[in-house]
């Protein structure tokens, strides 16, 4: 029996644009659309909602398609239900 390894990315950066959406590259795992996700900062974790998800061009982060799945090494944008303005990068 294969085990799948937990959903894992570092977020690089926070935006805000019809939502909120966070960037970085997939540590492990795999994402989907629908997923829900644990966000765990420095003295809080919050549960959230992926309600889109775009993969970057590994040359150019300024090209992204929308994606239905992402996997480990694609770089992400993930746009997040619930979550609140306490995790933006200062």
């Amino acid at each position: 029996m294969v085990q799948k390894s937990s959903f894992s990315m570092r977020i690089d950066d926070v935006f805000y644009r019809y939502g909120i959406f966070v960037t970085g590259k997939i540590q492990s795992g795999c994402i989907k659309i629908f997923d829900k996700l644990m966000v765990i900062g420095e003295n809080e974790e919050m549960e959230n909602l992926c309600i889109s998800l775009s993969k970057h061009h590994p040359y150019d982060k300024t090209q992204k398609t929308s994606v239905k799945e992402a996997v480990a090494g694609d770089y992400v944008s993930i746009c997040c239900k619930g979550l609140n303005s306490k995790f933006e990068k200062e």
